[in-house]
């Protein structure tokens, strides 16, 4: 006599709704259907991202060991190979992480949705901070040496308005899509069941 067992049903917290819808979300985000309008801020958003970690990072390496940090103020050519080394090593790291997020295409797991989940804490450090941040700095603000003025300030909060509309748009489109596709996998279900 063989038995069936199933699978114990366990309540899903807060928490663990909110991972696996996070999951879900990227998995969309990065793998389904868009808009063109989709493609625009998942675009500029990672093109400022790779211009951020290559270039702001490694100036600031440049400056902090050639001439803010007074136990090191090594000279400029010494300075010139550690942000080069810095951005070299940012961009071999971006480069796996795309390499990493292209193979947990399709595939369930902690491990693959903590990949995915991670690119979207990303996203949002972008939107909501470094793109402000560069804003900020673009309208002649600056945190070293301090200089905010109500330009700048202006400038990096508007950044940062358009980056949350732009979270709040990408929410709205996944309900849309999701929705949409949920009711022609039920119109197809019905139909094989009328068969």
């Amino acid at each position: 006599m063989s038995t069936t067992t199933y699978p114990v049903y366990r309540r899903r917290g807060g928490f663990t709704r909110l991972l696996s819808w996070s999951d879900d979300f990227m998995s969309w985000f990065l793998f389904g259907h868009e808009t063109w309008l989709v493609a625009v801020l998942k675009a500029v958003p990672l093109f400022l991202f790779m211009y951020f970690a290559l270039f702001y990072v490694s100036n600031y390496i440049y400056y902090l060991v050639t001439v803010e940090l007074p136990f090191l103020r090594f000279s400029e050519d010494v300075g010139f190979l550690i942000a080069n080394g810095v951005g070299m090593g940012t961009f071999t790291a971006i480069i796996v992480l795309a390499l990493v997020v292209q193979a947990a295409r399709g595939r369930r797991g902690f491990g693959w949705a903590a990949v995915r989940i991670f690119v979207m804490l990303n996203y949002l450090l972008t939107v909501l901070v470094i793109i402000p941040i560069m804003a900020f700095n673009l309208a002649g603000g600056s945190f070293w040496p301090l200089r905010i003025t109500l330009t700048s300030v202006a400038f990096g909060m508007i950044a940062a308005g358009i980056g949350a509309a732009a979270c709040v748009y990408l929410y709205f489109e996944f309900r849309r899509i999701t929705r949409r596709e949920a009711a022609e996998a039920a119109a197809r279900s019905s139909e094989l069941a009328a068969r």
